[in-house]
C-alpha cells in the first residue's frame, strides 16, 4: 500500500502546479496571551486559485516568529483543508508581539517576499526578559487599541442571560457557505490597552515561490538522515522507522545516496519517541547509526512585526489574569478530545489478528517452547544457526517481528526474553506489504509494562525525540463549567473552531459566564465558500 502512495507523490507534485498553491488562513481565540497559557486556533487551507478549500495537504505549519525570529513551532493536522488545535506558549518566551506565520508545504518553498502574519502579544511575569526592540513603554499614557474593521455580512444576536447562560444566534447574510471559527473571551484592561494589530493571518504573497518535492498529502513525511557512527556512509541500506506506542506506526525504506531517507506517515502525533533500526551485520561500527530528523527549513522572511506597547496600568490585569490562570490549571481537568476520528492508515489493514494471552495458558521454559506449543501459525526455524521467527512457516519470506510494536530484525533478541515479561502475542496470518519490503505474516509481542522487557537494545537501533503533529482537539471549556464544584475562572469561556454556516443560514449557542464579573468580547472569524475574508465582533 505505501509503496502505491510513493508513486502518487511523484503525480500529487505534478497536479500541484496545475492546481496553484494553497494559502493558509489561521484564527486563534484571541489576541493577549499569558507565558504558559494556551493559544487554540483554527487552520483553513484553501487553493489560492480557486479560493476553495484543498484537501491536498495533510498538515499546516505554525511558525511563532517574533523580531529576533522564530521563537516556536507547531504542526496542526488538515482533513478536507480545515484542522484546530492548541499550542501551549512555553514559559521561556519573552514579552513581545509574536506573528503567527502558517504554510503547507504546497506554498512552495521560500517566500522571495515578506509574510503578513497574525500578530498576537505574549505577556510573561515570571521573567523580565523582552524580544528585542519589542517592547515599548508608554509611561502614564494610556495604549489604544485597534478595534478590527467588520468584514462581510454577518449579524451577531446576543440574548439576554438567564442563570448565568447567554444565548448567540449567528445569522450568515452572505449567498455562500461560510466556514468560521468563534471565540468568547473575557475583554479585561489588558485586552483594552493592547492588541489588535490585525485580524488576518493570511498570507501575503509577494513574489514567485520555490517549488518542492515532496508535499505531505496523506500525513507528514518524516526525512531523518543516516550516517555510520564514524561518519560513513549507510546508503542503500533498509532503515525501519516505528514510534514507542503504536503498532500502526511502522514504516522502512532504503537509505538514498545523500544519506536521507523518507517516511510517507499517517500523521504521527504528539510527543513521541521513534526507533530507527538499520539491517546489516550488528556486529560492524558502520551500523551503529547517527540518527537525525531534518526539519523543514522554509526560510520564510516575516513583515515588521509592531512593539508590544505597555504601560504601568497593565500591572493589576496582567495580576489578575494570572491568577486565574493558576486555579483554572490546578483543577484542569481532561477537557479534550478529538474532534475527527483517526484515518486509518494502518498497514495491518481491518484483518482480525489471532490474540494469545498467555496468562490463559501453560507457562513453558521458553517463548521458543510457547509459540511451539500453543500459537498457530507460528513456529521457529534455524537458517545457519540464526534463529528466525515465522508466521507462514513453509514460506521462505521472513515475517515482521515487533516487541511493543518496535521492529526487532534479529529475532535472536526476543526468543531470549524472559517469558513471564510477555503478555500478550499478537499473530496476523497474512502477506503484508510494506513499501519496498514483503512480510509473510506480522507478529507482535506485547510486554506487561510496554518496555520492551528492558531488551538492550543492539547497536543498529537508534531513539530520537519526535514532536509530531497536534490533532484537531475540542475545547470543551463550558462542559467543565457546567461540572459542579468546577472553578469557572477560564479567560476564553467559549471556543468553536469549525463552524460551518450554510448560506443565509444561522448558528446558534448558549454561552456559559465564569465565575467573575466583568465584559466580554465574542468573535466571528473565517472565509466564504469562495476564499474572502469574514469578520465581527460584539461586546456584552
Amino acid at each position: 500500500m505505501r509503496k502505491v502512495i510513493s508513486i502518487l507523490a511523484l503525480l500529487i507534485c505534478s497536479w500541484s502546479l496545475i492546481l496553484g498553491q494553497e494559502r493558509v488562513y489561521v484564527s486563534t481565540d484571541k489576541d493577549i496571551y499569558l507565558a504558559g497559557e494556551d493559544v487554540w486556533y483554527s487552520l483553513y487551507c484553501f487553493d489560492e486559485k480557486s479560493g476553495n478549500h484543498s484537501d491536498l495537504s495533510d498538515v499546516a505549519y505554525l511558525q511563532f516568529v517574533s523580531n529576533d525570529g522564530v521563537a516556536a513551532t507547531a504542526k496542526g493536522a488538515l482533513i478536507g483543508g480545515r484542522g484546530c488545535g492548541r499550542f501551549r506558549i512555553p514559559m521561556t518566551l519573552p514579552t513581545g508581539n509574536y506573528s503567527i506565520v502558517s504554510y503547507t508545504k504546497c506554498d512552495g518553498g521560500d517566500a522571495v517576499g515578506p509574510f503578513n502574519g497574525k500578530v498576537i502579544s505574549i505577556f510573561n511575569t515570571s521573567t523580565t526578559a523582552r524580544v528585542q526592540g519589542g517592547v515599548v513603554s508608554r509611561g502614564q499614557d494610556r495604549a489604544v487599541a485597534y478595534e478590527s474593521e467588520s468584514k462581510g455580512d454577518v449579524q451577531i444576536n446576543i440574548g439576554l442571560p438567564e442563570d448565568g447562560v447567554v444565548p448567540i444566534l449567528i445569522e450568515n447574510g452572505e449567498n455562500e457557505n461560510i466556514d468560521l471559527s468563534i471565540s468568547v473571551f473575557h475583554l479585561d484592561e489588558l485586552e483594552e490597552m493592547s492588541g489588535g494589530y490585525n485580524t488576518t493571518s493570511l498570507l501575503e504573497r509577494k513574489g514567485d515561490f520555490e517549488k518542492v518535492d515532496e508535499i505531505d498529502y496523506a500525513g507528514e513525511i518524516v526525512t531523518v538522515h543516516v550516517e555510520g557512527r564514524g561518519g560513513e556512509s549507510v546508503a542503500g541500506r533498509y532503515v525501519y522507522m516505528s514510534a514507542m506506542g503504536n503498532t500502526d506506526d511502522v514504516y522502512v525504506n532504503k537509505i538514498r545516496e545523500d544519506g536521507t531517507a523518507l517516511f510517507h506517515t499517517g500523521n504521527i502525533m504528539g510527543k513521541r519517541d521513534l526507533v530507527f533500526e538499520v539491517e546489516g551485520d550488528t556486529t560492524s561500527t558502520i551500523i551503529e547509526p547517527v540518527v537525525k530528523i531534518k526539519e523543514g527549513e522554509f526560510g520564510r522572511v516575516v513583515s515588521e512585526i509592531p512593539p508590544l506597547e505597555i504601560v504601568p496600568e497593565m500591572e493589576r490585569a496582567l495580576v489578575e489574569r494570572g491568577r486565574r490562570m493558576q486555579i483554572s490549571r490546578r483543577f484542569e481537568a481532561d477537557t479534550l478530545w478529538e474532534m475527527c476520528q483517526k484515518k486509518d492508515n494502518s498497514f495491518l489493514g481491518n484483518t482480525a489478528p489471532l490474540v494469545y494471552n498467555l496468562d490463559d495458558y501453560t507457562r513453558f521454559q521458553n517463548l521458543e517452547e510457547v509459540l511451539r506449543e500453543y500459537v498457530d501459525f507460528v513456529r521457529v526455524r534455524r537458517n545457519g544457526g540464526v534463529a528466525e521467527i515465522k508466521v507462514l512457516w513453509e514460506s521462505q519470506t521472513k515475517c515482521l517481528a515487533l516487541l511493543d510494536g518496535i521492529p526487532v530484525s534479529d529475532h535472536s533478541v526476543i526468543l531470549g526474553i524472559d517469558q513471564h515479561l510477555i503478555k500478550q502475542i499478537v499473530v496476523y496470518p497474512k502477506r503484508y506489504m510494506l513499501n519496498h519490503f514483503m512480510f509473510d505474516g506480522v507478529v507482535n509481542f506485547i510486554t506487561y509494562k510496554g518496555d520492551m522487557a528492558g531488551v538492550r537494545l543492539p547497536r543498529n537501533v537508534s531513539i530520537v525525540g519526535f514532536e509530531g503533529v497536534s490533532w484537531p482537539q475540542a475545547f470543551l471549556g463550558m462542559k467543565a463549567a457546567s461540572e459542579k464544584g468546577y472553578p469557572n475562572f477560564l479567560s476564553t469561556i467559549y471556543w468553536n473552531p469549525i463552524v460551518d454556516i450554510p448560506a443565509n443560514g444561522e448558528f446558534e449557542f448558549k454561552c456559559i459566564l465564569p465565575q467573575y464579573e466583568g465584559k466580554f468580547k465574542l468573535v466571528v472569524e473565517g472565509l466564504t465558500e469562495s476564499g474572502r475574508e469574514v469578520y465581527s465582533s460584539r461586546i456584552f
